[in-house]
């Protein structure tokens, strides 16, 4: 071909692939500015309306919603939601820790009772001095039960004792066992005010209404408990938009269609967010740490950072809002409750894109895991192909979850539906082999799933390991003996 030829040819290929990518460029443009008029933030000046006015149309979800325990986070006290003993069982004897310049190593005693219909716990105050502290909220039902009163500021803090419903006995809680007033940890310390530490993970819609030149706090919430506006956001918008539409129904407009994806585009449904997205709405309190945000207004002695991811809202990015600052042990497992969040992320399944919602239900199951199914049948539905092979030809007798989701995290107390060392599972979805407390120095330092079952509990790590290697074994199961390695004097040895 003449060259001349081959340059008209390469200069109109060029023009023709230029004109392509000019009119390309052109046409995402339109596209997305297109979509930034279409696309609505849902809560552009939204206000929270409280789960009543949800009632009003989605009434078969609330009602499944209210046999669940995100409704009973916090609730007003009264003689059905207090579940501690407050008549026989009602005193907590204590020696005050050594390191209280006043009272330390001596007893002290708080007394919890009932009087003309109202609660109480008689306890020491930030003055040091006993006091009779009315209750007006209380916290949880399941593993524990805590209480709130509030200071004549309206500060509002959790009282220095915790009710345990599996052992039915009072327990120390941010008390002179551990701390003394003004050491910054005291239940009474103005670094421990409920609406800064905890508040907007036990009520739905707080505000916190702190003036600071009055010293006071006017605080208000639209919900008891985790409600609709936790998981799907403040719904003024959506009400309004619905409202409009139900009235242009009334005047036979031409164009409903238009009011619906109004009202759609005006709330979030975490089921239709992005699979992160939509596991973030849960790990806004399944999670530890403290907010990005600097509280505000700030007052010497409050806690420098809100206990939750103050700001967030259903859709956001977690992280932008929220530090996270679990405890764990060696294994990266948590050791504390409400850190389910930051064990999925470490888990297989969130790497398979499998959130929280593929397990659990805020709509259906009032069970204390509120999951889709009980048990074995919930894992099974996912993984079909798991077979008797190995450990678990062995351990037909056990679970998925008592090996792959331990309760090695604690709520309340060790030893709750025969695990030994926790009553919160582990969402690592992990097994913990005793490889690992023999690393660690003991089942003290890190748990493991063989030596959290009641069975294995006084076995020794060593023989744990060697059973675990002899389980492999194709001739298994031949008597545990058959397999027993000579004898070592050092652990060490059993750990790969």
């Amino acid at each position: 071909m003449h060259k001349n030829t081959i340059k008209i040819f390469k200069g109109g290929i060029t023009g023709v692939l230029s004109t392509f990518l000019i009119i390309t460029i052109f046409s995402f443009m339109s596209q997305a500015a297109e979509t930034s008029k279409t696309t609505v933030n849902p809560f552009v000046g939204a206000k929270y309306v409280g789960s009543e006015k949800c009632k009003d149309c989605h009434w078969e979800e609330y009602y499944s919603w209210k046999g669940t325990l995100h409704t009973k986070k916090v609730q007003p006290v009264d003689e059905y939601t207090v579940i501690g003993d407050f008549v026989k069982n009602n005193k907590l004897t204590l020696k005050v820790t050594e390191k209280a310049p006043e009272l330390g190593g001596q007893e002290v005693t708080t007394t919890m009772f009932k009087k003309d219909g109202k609660f109480y716990v008689n306890t020491i105050g930030p003055d040091k001095k006993s006091y009779d502290y009315e209750i007006l909220y209380v916290i949880g039902i399941t593993w524990k039960q805590r209480y709130i009163t509030k200071f004549p500021n309206g500060e509002m803090h959790v009282l220095p004792v915790q009710w345990n419903i599996q052992t039915q006995k009072w327990v120390d809680y941010h008390g002179l066992e551990k701390h003394y007033p003004g050491d910054g940890a005291y239940w009474s310390d103005s670094a421990r005010p409920w609406q800064l530490k905890c508040g907007s993970c036990h009520v739905t819609g707080l505000t916190i209404g702190y003036d600071a030149k009055k010293d006071r706090f006017d605080t208000t919430w639209a919900d008891f408990g985790a409600a609709c506006e936790a998981c799907h956001g403040p719904g003024s918008n959506h009400v309004d938009a619905l409202n409009v539409y139900f009235k242009g129904k009334l005047e036979t407009t031409s164009k409903p269609a238009e009011y619906i994806k109004a009202a759609a585009e005006t709330i979030v449904n975490p089921a239709k967010l992005p699979w992160w997205s939509s596991a973030m709405v849960c790990g806004q309190c399944h999670n530890r740490g403290e907010s990005t945000a600097d509280v505000s207004p700030y007052k010497e002695g409050f806690p420098k950072k809100y206990g939750y991811p103050y700001g967030f809202l259903p859709g956001n990015a977690l992280y932008l809002y929220y530090i996270e600052k679990p405890g764990l042990w060696p294994d990266g497992s948590s050791k504390q409750h409400h850190q389910q969040y930051n064990d999925w992320k470490k888990s297989e399944h969130a790497r398979a894109k499998i959130t929280c919602i593929q397990c659990h239900t805020m709509h259906k199951n009032p069970t204390k895991p509120q999951a889709e199914l009980t048990g074995d049948k919930l894992c099974r539905d996912c993984h079909t192909t798991a077979k008797p092979v190995a450990v678990h030809r062995i351990h037909t007798f056990g679970s998925c979850l008592d090996c792959h989701m331990s309760r090695v995290a604690k709520s309340a107390v060790s030893g709750v539906e025969g695990a030994i060392f926790g009553d919160i599972r582990s969402h690592t979805v992990k097994f913990i082999s005793p490889e690992l407390s023999l690393k660690a120095g003991g089942v003290d330092k890190q748990p493991n799933s063989c030596s959290n079952c009641h069975y294995h509990k006084d076995t020794p790590l060593t023989d744990l390991v060697e059973w675990l290697d002899a389980v492999k074994k194709a001739d298994m199961p031949k008597p545990f003996s058959a397999h027993r390695k000579e004898e070592s004097t050092k652990p060490e040895e059993y750990v790969k």
